[in-house]
């Protein structure tokens, strides 16, 4: 059971994805509708920590996919439509 929710695949997400995934908290993360967020459009990065040559956007979300996943991060196809805050637990309405 995913006791995380993480909604996108930017580098934020997957970011997240891969500390709550080394902290055992099974996060699932939805992608929303593109996974790997904008920077799969990009042709180069230049300010990507770790890359002083620069990296292609595209290249560098699969790598932080991959690595979210080998942690145990499970990422699903979806897109968030409405949250629901009201009780106990929060609940998502996914597409």
């Amino acid at each position: 059971m995913e006791n995380v929710t993480i909604i996108g695949t930017g580098c934020a997400g997957l970011t997240a994805a891969i500390y709550t995934a080394r902290a055992n908290l099974n996060p699932l993360v939805l992608t929303g509708t593109m996974p790997g967020g904008l920077l799969t459009t990009t042709s180069i990065v230049e300010n990507f920590p770790g890359f002083p040559e620069g990296i292609d956007g595209f290249e560098l979300m699969q790598n932080l996919q991959k690595q979210a996943e080998r942690f145990g991060a499970k990422i699903q196809f979806g897109t968030v439509d409405a949250c629901d805050l009201s009780g106990e637990t929060p609940q998502l309405k996914v597409d």
